[in-house]
């Protein structure tokens, strides 16, 4: 269901416009969690630059790595990805959602076609 859509308004939706929001949702769906992967696999990267920042030759690496987990840069790439899985698993569920409804009105369909056919 869309953010503002009215309950009843969804109990209105034909398979076909259903067909399309899953489409356009299923896209969406796709892009975000292409771009959370992506983060995913520069966490580390992130995390070695953090690292760099405050290895003086001094530091051990136990410090270096403490410090380096309270960056802000690297503190506030954490919490962009945190927002982008958040944002994928939304669409995942909303994406979910209308592919379930799309499942029962079709159900409901065939149910009502048989019906015609013994009346």
């Amino acid at each position: 269901m869309e953010p503002t859509e009215q309950p009843e308004k969804q109990a209105s939706l034909g398979l076909e416009e259903i067909v399309h929001r899953i489409n356009r949702i299923g896209l969406e769906y796709v892009e975000v969690k292409r771009k959370s992967d992506r983060l995913e696999l520069l966490k580390s990267s992130y995390k070695a630059r953090a690292m760099e920042k405050y290895d003086d030759g001094l530091r051990t690496e136990a410090k270096i790595k403490r410090l380096a987990e309270l960056d802000e840069a690297y503190l506030a790439f954490l919490e962009e990805l945190a927002q982008v899985r958040a944002d994928s698993e939304k669409l995942k569920i909303r994406y979910e959602s209308y592919r379930n409804l799309f499942e029962a009105r079709r159900s409901i369909l065939s149910y009502k076609k048989a019906e015609m056919k013994l009346l």
